[in-house]
């Protein structure tokens, strides 16, 4: 069973060790500008420790009591009622079986349930065709594309909470 759960500061190494032995490039994937290359535990406990921790928040992806993920909300403004999905990740060696759609949609409507938020978004890379997938089956819908310096093109999406 996924549970979605705080990240604590003795996980941020997981999330380095899943990045050894990738590029600048893989960061920049997964975490845009969010982190520096190479990754540190240090970049990631700041984040959870800095005064700016209250527009955002880091989670822990967890099945059978093992961290397999991580997955942030950033830019949270409950005033428009709406918050930004990212530096979503989950543990190379876990990817392909379906835990990243399991586990964005409980992130999705614990989000909704906890919080006074009405649309999500999330920014993708269109060579990621296995992310796209995956938001489009949590009912992520595009809105734009917009190319980055780089060149990337960087589709952006959103979902919004329907009460039912």
């Amino acid at each position: 069973m996924i549970r979605v759960v705080p990240l604590e500061k003795k996980d941020a190494n997981c999330i380095v060790e899943w990045n050894i032995g990738k590029g600048a490039d893989f960061l920049t994937q997964w975490a845009g500008r969010g982190y520096q290359y190479p990754l540190t535990g240090e970049q990631i406990t700041e984040r959870l420790t800095t005064d700016v921790a209250a527009d955002y928040k880091i989670y822990s992806i967890v099945l059978d009591g093992g961290m397999i993920g991580t997955i942030e909300l950033m830019k949270i403004d409950e005033n428009v009622k709406r918050a930004t999905i990212g530096h979503f990740l989950i543990d190379p060696t876990k990817t392909n079986h379906g835990y990243g759609t399991e586990a964005l949609q409980l992130f999705v409507k614990k989000v909704f349930q906890e919080m006074p938020l009405v649309t999500l978004e999330l920014t993708v890379f269109d060579f990621n065709i296995a992310a796209i997938r995956c938001y489009q089956k949590v009912g992520f819908k595009k809105i734009n594309e917009v190319v980055r310096t780089n060149g990337w093109i960087a589709i952006n999406m959103e979902i919004t909470w329907i009460l039912r």
